[in-house]
């Protein structure tokens, strides 16, 4: 029985297996690639996936699904996500708009991936074992209704053993981490297609621990595109008077076609951006979309974007500062680049001059995340055993109090796995029982607050404030809070 590694990525997935003391991509296709596209394209009654859904895309471009790996567990927001292919989907969620009335909601397109790569990786393991677990990477901006909708759709695709390393912790393991031995300060600037990540680990002497982290949950690659797309748009706008915008077909080629032009930009000054019969004439004459861009016209339009990412380095800095007022940018040993956008020159160029050093470059920033997860894999098999790994908290985590107000017990940025004892009392003599909800607090009310559990706890009455519970509050290695009544 083997556990894998899994980077599932909002553009690309990858995944990796500790095997005879090294790790070892997996092969997505037999042209040797050890990634394959994040797309899912309904074609009739069949599911596509990787590169077949790319292909099949361009002729199915209503049904050909990307980019929403930053949407598991997600609410719909109908001021913001009313975009082409969004949808209400049940209770509320966000889903998109499949063919003949269907909808898909996110879990479901991420387990059509997932799926994928158990195949792959058991055709690549062969009768030396079968996939029965992975260790998923996710965003630290991730909340825990998001990462539970990626185990959920890790169980959707067939694994029955799943837990959960945060992508910087991954990446600084694929870097050799467990063999340092004198402590080691990365700042790591995880830049992907739909979040970014931006985290200060310190590792050394059989210890990887989170010392600070930040980061934008709606920040990546795709938001880059649809710089390029509406930048297309309106020219197209200014010269035929037709807004694209309303026409889901059109702008999913669009924003296929602007994601190329902004990777083709990573190693060339200029490029066109050119999609053939994008509309058509009252005659029937076929109107071709041909535009130069290149890199400055690139650089301004996303401009603000290069601003947030380094405003989320600032506030890791400024985390670190809160912990260790002494901290200053000499502390970081390296700066580590990884996901698909850090190849993006604009990035690299202000990263470098942010930190006053250059990133390290020996390493693969679309396959580090993977890596690292089989490193934990094998630390949770007890093949590394000498190896520990430690989080911190991204929320404050709080119980809701008689005011609604949010009464936090752990502050964020708290290491863990952790246990905790708090301990509650009655407002009033008649109580029979306290109601406990243990929540993420996000906001100043505790019912705008992601609730992470609740529970009536019963009790015997006694006067106001004199009846007591002792809860212990846990957190796991996955970074899961919950309580329960202490002993």
């Amino acid at each position: 029985m083997a556990v894998i590694g899994i980077d599932f990525g909002s553009t690309n997935t990858c995944a990796a297996v500790f095997y005879e003391g090294r790790v070892r991509m997996i092969e997505m296709s037999a042209g040797g690639a050890t990634s394959m596209p994040s797309v899912v394209c309904v074609v009739g009654e069949n599911v596509v996936v990787g590169q077949e859904a790319v292909d099949q895309g361009r002729q199915y471009p209503d049904y050909d699904f990307r980019n929403f790996k930053r949407n598991l567990g997600v609410h719909l927001n109908r001021d913001e996500d009313m975009a082409f292919q969004v949808c209400e989907g049940p209770g509320g969620m966000l889903a998109y708009r499949g063919p003949a009335g269907f909808t898909y909601s996110p879990i479901e397109l991420a387990s059509f991936i997932l799926g994928r790569v158990i195949d792959t990786a058991n055709e690549f393991l062969r009768d030396e074992d079968t996939v029965t677990g992975a260790v998923l990477g996710v965003p630290a901006t991730f909340e825990p209704h998001q990462i539970e909708a990626l185990k959920e759709a890790a169980r959707l695709a067939g694994l029955t053993n799943v837990t959960t390393i945060e992508e910087p912790v991954a990446a600084a393991l694929a870097t050799g981490a467990e063999k340092r031995k004198k402590t080691w300060r990365p700042f790591i600037v995880d830049f992907g297609g739909g979040t970014l990540d931006t985290s200060i680990l310190s590792i050394g002497d059989g210890r990887a621990s989170v010392f600070a982290k930040n980061g934008i949950g709606d920040l990546g690659g795709v938001d880059f595109d649809k710089r390029i797309a509406d930048y297309v748009v309106n020219l197209w706008m200014t010269e035929h008077g037709k807004d694209l915008r309303q026409r889901d077909a059109a702008m999913s080629r669009i924003m296929v076609e602007a994601e190329q032009v902004k990777k083709r930009l990573s190693d060339r000054e200029k490029t066109t951006f050119r999609l053939d019969t994008i509309d058509r004439t009252t005659d029937g004459v076929s109107l071709h979309m041909i535009y130069e861009i290149d890199r400055k016209i690139f650089n301004e339009l996303t401009r603000d974007l290069l601003e947030r990412m380094l405003d989320a380095c600032k506030a890791t800095l400024a985390d670190a500062k809160m912990k260790d007022p002494n901290f200053s940018l000499r502390d970081i040993h390296d700066v580590l680049l990884v996901g698909g956008m850090t190849r993006v020159p604009i990035i690299r160029e202000q990263v470098a001059a942010f930190f006053g050093k250059a990133a390290r470059k020996d390493e693969n920033p679309e396959q580090i995340v993977a890596q690292g997860c089989a490193i934990k894999a094998a630390i949770i098999e007890g093949r590394l055993p000498d190896f520990d790994v430690s989080d911190i908290t991204s929320y404050d985590i709080a119980i809701e109090t008689r005011d609604n107000i949010p009464a936090i017990i752990i502050p964020r940025g708290t290491s863990f796995p952790l246990t905790k004892q708090v301990q509650i009392r009655n407002a009033d003599e008649t109580q029979t029982e306290l109601s406990v909800r243990l929540l993420y607090a996000t906001r100043s009310r505790a019912q705008d607050c992601v609730v992470l559990q609740a529970e009536d706890i019963p009790i015997d009455p006694g006067p106001a404030e004199t009846v007591k519970a002792k809860l212990v509050v846990t957190i796991n290695e996955d970074g899961e809070p919950t309580f329960s009544r202490a002993a």
